[in-house]
């Protein structure tokens, strides 16, 4: 072997190693402080590193194929290394947003037309090369590109040696059967994940994750790029429609997996902790107890339940003072979770408007487009009422004119297009000309300010054609990476108050803006009348938990941050037309829900309280009521209940709780279920309700 095929050698080498060592940067939790990763085997790990072995073997004789120089060899490891590296620079600014990993298979995230959001989290993920260290995933290209300036200085003095073809010895078959073998390999090692997956992960959440860890990184991506799915199940299997009713709670008596038995009619007796005036008898039913009265559902942007606490050293009672008014009369679920997936605020939509989960892993108002599904949606429900949804974007944002208006059957989608400002009556440009309020003049959106002015003239338009209105509008702001800001020169908190990363600073700044609207809608309540107000928080902020660590003053277990950036808030205000002189008008229902709640117990809880009626099944609580539950991250399908909080991926894997993979919320011997046998539960429910989804069964499921 010549010195120069050794030098060869020792390039591929450390292109191979340093290449293969970079994946971790986003597979390791320790590496990549947004996602929790799945417990690690030596085979499947083995596996992983065969599997990019296999792809970077592929991609390089793939090269050397093609390029016939040193030199341009050189250059095409250097090139693909950057490409390599800037890829997986991209995939860890995705799992920031995200929480999990990008699936080629799921390209509708990208469908929204957001250029300006998308140059807002560009200049962000700038900064995280610095302020994040993410110039680390750079090091191979710097590695690679070194080696090139050093082959090419020591060829100087024959820099034809430098840029002559380079003959194989053994022929120009040997980099045919390589690749070959390099095929083979690679799909060998991702059989073997699609067999360990369909076994050990039922669950669609986190299959790219776990695809990613499991086949390696480049060979995961590479098998996707040529047509291999792996999130998809390979069983074909006929659904039997009967297992559904176990999970129905639309009947006259249920029993659910605790071992309760409740009814679709809610008493008094059984709701303790409402407070009401307009029930006496502890028999009396809740149901109905807001029938013909108007509603207004307010999906509130970017909110973490912590936001309302006062035991720390920088919120107050004046911090979001006038929300906390209006909740101080208000029926309040303080105990409050997001179901969200890759979907973000479309997913707390539909989770809101169908009761149902969403599948975590994919974006149903985009796939609207490929399957009509047929849910019994709200605005369905309330029949004579005018339906309109409202919201300060353009329409095509999470295709939501096309679901409002034919999955949800709003009567009217209403939104802001400034590029068409002719294209519909439902265009707030021609609609409302008069209140188009913007927090900044480069903002894309309307401000949610003005979104109140087109509520209340709605109300008031469908008041005057005697009618009843469910107005749905949807707020944009504080929306991240929390640009936009009106009160930016007034800021709250500077870093000398506040040791943490420009964008929670921001968010927390953003106290000023956000409760000026609660201030404004305590105005809108005194303008309309029997009306009940909705409100429920979409998402949290996912900031970083050493900055929670310093807001609460306390440190945190990876799974108590995980806890509180699920943890938003809801709560029901029906204020009492006949106070004229409070600041805020006393409510008709109040008090204080601790029990666990979620996004998909609104819909029953809307559709029992206003005593509207589905003969489709329905799968949540009543809010108000004594039940126990539980709710799913979708994204990552953890699993929280009143008693414990389970890191599900973790706990699949170990089969026995430990600190690691459960956060108690009290005793051990106080638990009503074992955290195994809970996950082990819930995980065939969310199965099927993801099969249920996909195939489109919900309006098959009825009561007879």
């Amino acid at each position: 072997m010549t010195k120069e095929t050794k030098k060869t050698l020792l390039v591929i080498f450390i292109f191979y190693v340093t290449n293969i060592i970079n994946t971790y940067f986003v597979t390791t939790a320790v590496l990549n402080r947004y996602l929790i990763a799945f417990r690690r085997s030596p085979m499947i790990e083995l596996n992983s590193i065969l599997g990019n072995f296999a792809a970077l073997t592929i991609l390089l004789i793939t090269g050397f194929i093609i390029f016939k120089t040193r030199k341009s060899r050189l250059l095409y490891m250097f090139w693909l290394t950057f490409g390599l590296n800037v890829g997986i620079f991209s995939i860890g600014i995705f799992t920031k947003y995200y929480q999990t990993m990008f699936s080629i298979y799921e390209m509708t995230l990208f469908y929204n037309p957001a250029l300006d959001l998308a140059g807002s989290i560009f200049i962000e993920a700038l900064r995280e090369i610095i302020v994040y260290y993410r110039i680390l995933v750079f090091i191979p290209t710097i590695i690679m590109g070194i080696i090139y300036l050093y082959v090419k200085q020591q060829h100087k003095p024959q820099k034809e040696l430098f840029v002559r073809k380079h003959q194989l010895k053994h022929g120009p078959m040997l980099p045919v059967m390589v690749l070959i073998m390099g095929f083979i390999l690679s799909l060998t090692t991702l059989g073997v994940v699609k067999v360990s997956m369909e076994s050990k992960w039922p669950v669609n959440a986190e299959r790219s994750l776990y695809g990613v860890q499991s086949a390696g990184l480049y060979n995961y991506y590479l098998g996707e790029f040529i047509g291999i799915n792996l999130l998809e199940s390979t069983k074909e299997e006929q659904i039997d429609l009967s297992i559904y009713d176990e999970y129905n709670k639309n009947k006259d008596s249920y029993t659910n997996l605790y071992g309760q038995t409740y009814h679709n009619k809610l008493q008094f007796k059984d709701a303790s902790t409402v407070e009401t005036p307009l029930l006496n008898n502890e028999n009396d039913l809740l149901n109905g107890l807001f029938k013909d009265k108007n509603i207004v559902i307010v999906h509130i942007e970017t909110f973490n339940h912590f936001l309302l606490e006062e035991d720390n050293p920088y919120f107050d009672e004046n911090y979001l003072k006038h929300l906390k008014m209006i909740m101080s009369e208000s029926y309040v679920l303080d105990n409050f979770y997001a179901n969200v997936g890759l979907g973000n605020s479309s997913d707390a939509e539909f989770s809101v408007m169908t009761g149902l989960y969403p599948r975590g892993d994919t974006t149903i108002y985009w796939n609207y487009n490929d399957v009509e599904y047929e849910f019994d949606a709200l605005p369905k429900l309330f029949k004579g009422y005018d339906a309109t949804s409202l919201h300060g974007d353009v329409p095509i944002f999470y295709n939501r004119q096309k679901v409002h208006e034919n999955m949800f059957e709003f009567n009217r989608y209403i939104y802001y297009d400034v590029e068409n400002p002719t294209s519909s009556n439902n265009n707030a440009v021609s609609r409302f000309p008069n209140y188009l309020e913007k927090t900044d003049e480069k903002s894309p959106w309307i401000s949610d300010l003005s979104l109140l002015d087109w509520v209340l003239d709605e109300a008031n338009r469908i008041s005057q054609n005697n009618q009843n209105y469910l107005l749905y509008p949807i707020m944009i702001q504080p929306h991240t990476p929390y640009a936009y800001d009106p009160y930016i020169n007034e800021p709250q908190f500077s870093f000398d108050d506040l040791n943490v990363d420009q964008t929670t600073l921001k968010l927390l700044n953003y106290e000023t803006y956000v409760d000026s609207f609660y201030e404004k809608f305590i105005a809108l309540t005194k303008q309309l009348e029997n009306t009940v107000y909705v409100f429920y928080g979409d998402h949290g902020s996912g900031i970083p938990k050493v900055d929670l660590e310093t807001i609460l003053d306390r440190s945190l277990s990876p799974l108590e941050y995980r806890n509180e950036m699920l943890k938003t808030t809801a709560f029901i205000y029906a204020p009492d037309d006949n106070d004229k002189d409070s600041l805020v008008p006393r409510g008709l229902l109040k008090g204080k829900q601790n029990r666990l709640r979620s996004q998909v117990d609104l819909y029953r809880t809307i559709v029992e309280l206003f005593g509207v009626t589905t003969n489709q099944y329905y799968y949540g609580v009543n809010a108000l009521s004594n039940e126990n539950t539980y709710s799913i991250d979708t994204r990552t399908f953890d699993i929280i209940t009143d008693d414990y909080y389970i890191l599900s991926k973790h706990i699949a894997t170990d089969g026995t709780p430990t600190f690691d993979n459960v956060l108690y919320f009290k005793n051990e011997n106080d638990i009503l279920k074992p955290p195994y046998e809970l996950y082990e539960y819930v995980s065939i429910f969310k199965n099927r309700m993801d099969k249920m989804i996909t195939q489109n069964l919900q309006q098959y499921l009825l009561n007879t």
